[in-house]
């Protein structure tokens, strides 16, 4: 087992990140927090997940980030977002349904994220699954799309999809709830998803980061 570290962690996303449907108030966030204190490593975690954000409206409050970052030079950023993108809305001109956020913005709000972000000390976290297929469908393939500019980017990403589709408390709880948010079931599957692949990168993390200054 390592030393005991502290170490401040701003997580910035949409409703998953905030938490919505659990009413136990805890969410996915809360439960890394207490995955990474059982091995030692104390997180500081800076809450900024807000509903129904897509990547573009992620990007646009990039301040927040900023802020934390003036306070804490060695905060890591983690960044969920994608579900948004893909839900459909009339478009301003025609009328037709389209995605909030095509493709090619949630690619152009990514990177604009990474070139803010900390290098070495961003990670993405990719969306999960929704109860509507169509959606979920867009969900996924908008999650390849992250991945990929990541992987260009050296930035790391971990998937939920996968892991939450075939069943379990996740989808079993989105069904009851609003379509799209889970209970606490739901979000400890989500965690258990995500928790590991986090950790090792966290615990990975150097406590100086030379040279950092704001702008």
């Amino acid at each position: 087992m390592s030393e005991p570290r502290d170490l401040p962690v701003c997580i910035i996303g949409d409703s998953f990140v905030a938490g919505y449907g659990d009413e136990t108030g805890r969410g996915w966030t809360a439960l890394l927090v207490e995955a990474a204190a059982r091995e030692d490593l104390h997180l500081h975690v800076t809450n900024a997940g807000i509903g129904g954000d897509t990547s573009e409206m992620i990007l646009a409050r990039w301040d927040e980030v900023d802020r934390r970052r003036a306070a804490f030079p060695t905060t890591a950023v983690i960044a969920e977002f994608g579900v948004n993108d893909v839900m459909h809305v009339a478009g301003a001109e025609s009328g037709v349904e389209v995605e909030r956020v095509d493709e090619a913005g949630t690619v152009a709000a990514l990177r604009g994220m990474i070139a803010r972000a900390p290098e070495g000390r961003f990670l993405v976290v990719g969306p999960p699954p929704v109860l509507w297929d169509e959606v979920s469908a867009r969900a996924a393939a908008r999650a390849e799309a992250i991945a990929s500019v990541c992987a260009g980017a050296g930035v790391p990403f971990v998937p939920t999809f996968d892991a939450l589709r075939p069943g379990g408390a996740w989808m079993r709880e989105v069904a009851a709830g609003d379509g799209a948010h889970p209970g606490p079931g739901g979000y400890a599957q989500f965690a258990e998803a995500i928790t590991r692949p986090v950790l090792d990168w966290l615990h990975a993390l150097p406590d100086v980061e030379p040279g950092w200054a704001p702008s």
